[in-house]
């Protein structure tokens, strides 16, 4: 199902591992939010010329919850107007120590009706070392007034993989979690990304790379814990329980992207596909609010075909999008139906199908392949191996 997907990029702190785009600019957050209601109204054609129509929106950052509700509220409701839809889910990500009872209960009052929380972890220590604002118990706190306010659908995050965690701490980790029961899990390895203070630390000698033993074995803890404790993996780094129904309560929006569904990008340095091309929005906040501001509306309307302020785009070889229907589906546990794939390149690559089958890196059943649960951690490798 298509997406709509909505970048804030402020914070007020930056965390150790975060390179993704955000600013502070506290004084830039009404130009933000008056600028993205031009970008929404000179893009509102995206979907209707492809011939399809959004089902789901998620807020994301940058840390959204830094914006009182009625901003969110307002920009949900724009979207739903010039896109002409109700969202059958509506996502929003929020820090831990923003969300009081009265902030939970605005969100739902605005139209959200799932949120994803970064908890990260609950020891007090790490969380400092994370440069995260929230304590472990403010996390918990935050969790329960979003159940109080009428929150079905919560997803919280964890890391592991990182210097200074031991098996113990994060047994304690899932087992918080666990015992919090939200609908969705998401647990990502700790990465080294440029740009990230992380990275410099590790250029720096002040910061020791974690043994990728130890990471499997976070890992594989990780898969056992929460399987014992009724969630089912779906992807590699996200886990899901069943609504009353027997349903797994899936992320809808982050499933489109696995499967390849249209996607319409908003903000600074968000990005956007339409089945064939990619199109990306350059990340500069004043740029973009610049373009995006009434007076440069002429300006914009003048390339409302080319999709507003696109800084850059790409069509879509086939090599391309065959190399992404492999990346993207042997993330899911599901996995792919080779028969959907491009029949000449397929062949390119059946010698290494057979040969991961043959070593257990792969199973095939029918026209399906997937990659099974114990192999999920190193599947980067077994991915690439398929690329054309």
């Amino acid at each position: 199902m298509a997406g709509i997907y909505v970048h804030i990029p402020f914070c007020s702190q930056f965390c150790v591992y975060c390179n993704f785009y955000s600013v502070k600019g506290k004084e830039l957050r009404e130009k933000y939010v008056s600028a993205l209601l031009n970008e929404i109204e000179y893009r509102k054609d995206f979907f209707r010329n492809i011939g399809v129509l959004p089902q789901t929106v998620y807020f994301g950052g940058g840390t959204p919850s830094l914006f009182p509700p009625d901003k969110l509220e307002l920009i949900l409701s724009t979207l739903r107007k010039e896109f002409n839809f109700t969202p059958i889910e509506a996502t929003v990500e929020v820090n831990p120590n923003d969300i009081t009872l009265e902030y939970a209960q605005a969100l739902k009052k605005a139209g959200f009706n799932r949120v994803s929380m970064g908890v990260q972890s609950f020891n007090d220590s790490h969380l400092a070392w994370m440069n995260r604002r929230h304590r472990g118990e403010e996390a918990v706190a935050a969790f329960w007034n979003l159940r109080r306010a009428g929150f079905s659908n919560i997803s919280l995050d964890l890391i592991f993989g990182y210097s200074g965690l031991d098996m113990e701490q994060w047994r304690s980790n899932i087992e918080k979690m666990a015992s919090l029961a939200p609908e969705h899990i998401s647990a990502y390895q700790m990465s080294i990304e440029e740009g990230s203070l992380l990275y410099r630390k590790l250029q720096a000698g002040e910061y020791d790379l974690v043994p990728d033993s130890t990471c499997m074995e976070q890992y594989t803890m990780l898969q056992r814990m929460l399987a014992q404790n009724g969630y089912t993996q779906y992807e590699i780094s996200n886990f899901a329980s069943k609504d009353s129904n027997g349903n797994l309560l899936v992320s809808r929006h982050n499933s489109s992207y696995w499967t390849k569904e249209p996607y319409l990008g908003l903000g600074p340095a968000a990005h956007s596909y339409n089945g064939t091309h990619r199109f990306w929005n350059g990340g500069n906040l004043t740029a973009w609010c610049r373009h995006y501001s009434n007076d440069a509306a002429g300006e914009v309307a003048a390339s409302s075909g080319r999709q507003g302020k696109i800084v850059g785009s790409e069509e879509l070889s086939a090599a391309d999008m065959f190399n992404e229907s492999i990346m993207l589906s042997l993330r899911r546990v599901d996995g792919v139906d080779i028969s959907t794939l491009n029949p000449a390149l397929l062949a390119d690559v059946m010698g290494e199908i057979d040969r991961h089958v043959r070593l257990g890196n792969l199973v095939r059943e029918g026209d399906k392949i997937r990659i099974p649960s114990e192999k999920l951690f190193v599947s980067d490798g077994i991915i690439m191996d398929l690329f054309i």
